[in-house]
């Protein structure tokens, strides 16, 4: 809805029209945002694209000087304003080695540009009028009295409805968001191969969801998020009112507020994915330096085994920091509503670009 609403606010072309028909839909966003988890499952590999800078893990990695990409060349394919990258990463000298992702280590970026042309395919597929919602010249056909014309020359492609279509911007969002999620795209937090040693783990598991149920308490809850024909609040209300104690600031702080000049100008979607993977990759390095021993000193051997619960925050903030896990926090969610806004943009931005020439 975050994202929604920033492209409300942008100056880009047709956008009124984009709004238009998500708006139409808003009881269907949290449903189909979570539809990946809920009814899809396909968090085993469509929701993570994990890299690695080891030998061990990934064959031969550290000779593949074609697999550097490292702060500035990243920072020139990634246009648009990316705190993920700007500042935090620039000393990073992880982004300085080969690094890449394993075979067994999902393909997100995949997901993604599926199903953002998916998109652009229905767009061009749907029920009238949106097959034809921003042509200047409608079909001769449609300018005349249409109950004495043919069928055949009516029915130009009534296969999907505009709810099917706003249902499938929102699923793209919720891969969209996963790549911004740094342990996603971090080879460390995954049962890897390591030669005949079997499979390695080197963060603890309770550490990634511990650090997803933190960031789910400062956003408002399921009652508040889920639209229907009585909710009083408009979207505008209902995205910035954070719970008290919220850490999310990106509508309330200069340092994380979003960015209404909105960069549409990007590679295919395929590459900016995989460049947002590299950015989170980079962000999880960074962020969490610690080895699993490291860790386990730091909160406890019983707290880090697979089968414990949750990490809780006081224990987060000892493997990360405070500051650290609150800044890194605000500009992951900074990022992940941008580019949200920037890939469904792109796909009414095909759809209209080619309709209405």
């Amino acid at each position: 809805m975050r994202a929604l609403k920033l492209i409300d606010d942008s100056r880009v072309e047709n956008v009124d029209s984009l709004v238009e028909l998500l708006s139409y839909y808003l009881s269907d966003v949290w449903e189909g945002a979570w539809l990946p988890d809920t009814l899809i499952k396909d968090m085993g590999y469509g929701h993570i694209f994990k890299m690695d800078s080891d030998d061990r893990f990934v064959n031969n990695i550290s000779s593949k000087d074609y697999r550097k990409i490292p702060y500035d060349k990243l920072k020139s394919e990634t246009k648009g304003k990316r705190l993920c990258l700007e500042d935090y990463l620039k000393d990073s000298g992880e982004l300085d080695k080969p690094y890449w992702v394993t075979g067994e280590s999902g393909h997100l970026p995949d997901r993604v540009i599926a199903i953002n042309h998916s998109i652009i395919d229905m767009l061009k597929m749907g029920d009238f009028p949106i097959a034809f919602y921003l042509q200047k010249k409608k079909p001769k056909e449609y300018m005349k009295e249409l109950t004495k014309q043919k069928i055949k020359d009516l029915s130009l492609s009534p296969n999907f409805s505009a709810r099917q279509i706003a249902l499938t911007f929102f699923i793209a969002s919720h891969y969209i968001c996963d790549a911004h999620m740094p342990l996603h795209c971090d080879l460390r937090d995954m049962n890897a191969n390591v030669g005949q040693a079997g499979k390695e783990r080197r963060l603890p598991k309770p550490l990634h969801p511990g650090i997803e149920a933190v960031w789910e308490e400062s956003f408002p809850s399921k009652e508040v998020l889920t639209i229907h024909d009585y909710t009083p609040e408009s979207i505008e209300e209902i995205v910035t009112k954070m719970p008290k104690g919220s850490l999310i600031e990106v509508d309330t702080s200069c340092s994380y507020r979003l960015d209404p000049e909105l960069y549409v100008d990007m590679p295919n979607e395929w590459d900016e994915m995989v460049n947002i993977c590299r950015i989170s990759y980079g962000v999880s390095r960074k962020w969490i330096t610690q080895s699993f021993t490291d860790i386990e000193n730091l909160v406890g051997k019983d707290k880090c085994t697979e089968k414990g619960l949750d990490l809780a925050y006081e224990e987060i903030q000892k493997i990360i920091g405070e500051n650290a896990f609150k800044d890194v926090t605000n500009r992951v969610f900074h990022d992940a509503v941008e580019s949200v806004s920037r890939l469904w943009y792109r796909a009414w931005e095909i759809f209209t670009r080619k309709t209405s020439g």
